[in-house]
């Protein structure tokens, strides 16, 4: 997949702080993202600017092979930007302000496009409200919706499930899934179970440096550092030695209404469910569960941000 998103070595100095250190990842055309840190770690003001809202100290920054600049006007209209406090104008009401910000970028249909994502976000119904008299949820709607207005291929969303109700994220969730089939989505959230549901790839920041960036899938076979896996005896049976499959620790036993559940890590990454199985039933055990386990985003996270 192509590279549209390039984060080469910026760094971003405020008088007597770093705000964000040698930053470089990149991001793949069609992808959803995740972006992410904790708070203070430099996330908002990298992606402030890759939006064109901020300046580089150093590095270099392009998006569709064009350096992004404050400057660069051109380029801010294909870019869509949620921040984490959605730019609304609270005096004006839901259509009119949709309309403004269509005009502002030159979208040429603009009735048809107000009106299509007005449509698509569930906003028609609250079209002629204004803005500052909504709730914070359809507040949050109303912030996507002038950040897709404009119909940009490249999407910055800063928490944008902030706010809503359980329905209206499973919502949101659906039709960002159904957005990334045409454009490219840098994707912030606190909600780490969000983030893994919703991305391929993910980037962590913490302290103004990257902490660890790339798909998914790779990170979480790197934190893994062998083969986890999650083995269900029947109730009262013990966990044979295992070292005839190598070198083993068994991280957490706990006990179910029916079942002896054990977590051990395998120091090789050599997948031997199939001969465990074999060996564990041999000894006249009772083989639940036998399954491997992958970290949760959240024991990455912690990891990558020094909290654990």
């Amino acid at each position: 997949m192509d590279k549209i998103l390039l984060v080469d070595g910026v760094t971003r100095e405020y008088p007597g702080r770093v705000a964000v250190s040698n930053v470089s990842f990149s991001v793949e055309s069609g992808s959803i993202h995740g972006f992410l840190g904790p708070n203070g770690a430099g996330k908002s003001t990298t992606m402030k600017m890759i939006a064109g809202l901020l300046p580089v100290s150093s590095g270099t920054i392009s998006l569709f092979g064009q350096k992004v600049t404050p400057e660069g006007q051109e380029l801010k209209n294909k870019i869509g930007l949620l921040p984490e406090n959605a730019p609304l104008y609270l005096d004006m009401k839901v259509e009119k302000f949709l309309q403004f910000i269509a005009k502002l970028h030159g979208v040429k249909n603009i009735r048809e496009q107000v009106d299509h994502v007005m449509e698509e976000l569930k906003l028609t119904e609250v079209k002629g409200r204004l803005i500052g008299n909504l709730s914070k949820g359809f507040k949050q709607r109303v912030g996507l919706a002038q950040a897709l207005v404009y119909d940009a291929p490249f999407l910055i969303l800063d928490e944008p499930t902030n706010g809503l109700d359980p329905q209206a994220v499973v919502e949101l969730r659906d039709f960002i899934k159904k957005l990334s089939a045409k454009k490219t989505i840098l994707f912030s959230s606190h909600v780490l179970s969000e983030v893994e549901q919703l991305c391929d790839q993910i980037t962590i920041i913490h302290k103004g440096r990257i902490r660890a960036s790339g798909d998914l899938a790779e990170i979480h076979r790197k934190f893994r550092q062998g083969l986890v896996l999650k083995i269900g005896l029947g109730t009262g049976e013990s966990l044979p030695d295992l070292s005839s499959f190598g070198s083993f620790e068994i991280q957490h036993h706990s006990q179910l209404s029916n079942e002896e559940v054990y977590l051990v890590n395998f120091s090789s990454e050599k997948d031997q469910r199939a001969d465990l199985g074999k060996f564990l039933i041999d000894r006249g055990l009772h083989l639940m569960t036998l399954q491997m386990e992958s970290p949760e985003l959240e024991d990455i996270f912690l990891h990558m941000t020094e909290n654990r």
